[in-house]
């Protein structure tokens, strides 16, 4: 093989970045829906996934993984449609949000929306409810915030010995504020809760 540095830069010249995510990790996208009323407070949508889907149980926004041609947006809208069985039409993207890594490594992308003359309906496969919370409410009550950190687990045939000081590297942990709001429909928790708090940050508005 000849390698020439012409050919390499006019192979990569166009190339836009992209992050690089742990295999089998895919990347999702949800909506941080708004629902209003007539002549009522914004309010914030929220699903409690069915007991019989992964994560049961759990409240969380509307969303899931990007199929192969999707964009994020397109993604969110879609999964939207599909879990509280309205059509696109009715949803308004407002504005996208904020892009985070998921649990699993893959990025989590989310948009704020707002739901049109929405009338309570979903997809019992995929939710037990589906319910909404004043967004005032959100201000009057800010979350739990605990500190933790994550750290890498690796098995017994890791090669310690092609490393720099082998076990005694020092290897980094990663910090991560863990945010909980206890709500009078169950606890919000997890990347919906870090979602909804810097959401919240953005607002200008105060309690």
């Amino acid at each position: 093989m000849h390698v020439d540095i012409k050919t390499i830069i006019n192979h990569t010249a166009q190339h836009r970045a992209e992050r690089i995510i742990p295999p089998g990790a895919k990347s999702a996208a949800v909506l941080i829906p708004l629902t209003v009323l007539e002549n009522e407070e914004p309010r914030i949508l929220f699903e409690k996934r069915s007991p019989e889907v992964r994560q049961g149980g759990e409240i969380c926004f509307p969303g899931g993984r990007i199929e192969a041609g999707e964009t994020p947006e397109q993604t969110a809208v879609r999964e939207t449609s599909e879990e509280l069985l309205i059509s696109p039409g009715k949803i308004e993207l407002i504005a996208p949000m904020f892009v985070m890594a998921g649990p699993g490594g893959a990025e989590i992308h989310s948009f704020l929306g707002r739901i049109r003359e929405y009338t309570g309906t979903f997809n019992r496969d995929e939710a037990e409810n589906v319910f909404t919370i004043p967004l005032q409410w959100f201000f009057e009550n800010p979350p739990e915030i605990h500190r933790g950190r994550m750290r890498l687990e690796v098995g017994e045939d890791y090669p310690w010995h092609l490393i720099p000081g082998g076990r005694a590297y020092p290897m980094r942990t990663i910090p991560r504020e863990l945010f909980f709001y206890e709500t009078p429909h169950g606890v919000i928790w997890g990347m919906t809760a870090e979602l909804l708090y810097h959401f919240m940050q953005l607002l200008p508005f105060e309690s």
